[in-house]
């Protein structure tokens, strides 16, 4: 279980990171005015990306769909909250519907060995 977290923990670090890199430039002109040195936040983050694939690949005893799955919930589900937080985009009955399956589906991915 500790390969899992600390994989999801690195997913949540990437995907965090790589949503200021390309939104940031909505909400600040410091990420417009260094854009270019953004750039070099990719190598780490690509790194880290390739880790926590593979830690939730060893969890998954090397199955390739279940890491699919999580890190796109993961994804999804940061993406909600980083630009409902900065764009004051309100969650609605919509969204809300399909961050819940979103969430169904990892909870299943996860706890359906």
């Amino acid at each position: 279980m500790n390969k899992l977290f600390l994989g999801i923990l690195l997913l949540i670090i990437v995907y965090v990171v790589g949503w200021y890199q390309l939104h940031g430039q909505f909400i600040s002109e410091w990420f417009n005015k260094y854009q270019y040195y953004l750039i070099w936040i990719s190598v780490p983050t690509t790194l880290m990306t390739i880790k926590a694939v593979k830690l939730i690949n060893e969890y998954f005893n090397g199955l390739i769909w279940p890491n699919r799955i999580l890190t796109f919930g993961v994804g999804i589900i940061l993406f909600t909250l980083l630009t409902s937080f900065h764009f004051n985009e309100k969650i609605n009955t919509k969204t809300l519907t399909l961050l819940s399956l979103c969430c169904i589906v990892v909870a299943v991915q996860v706890l359906w060995i």
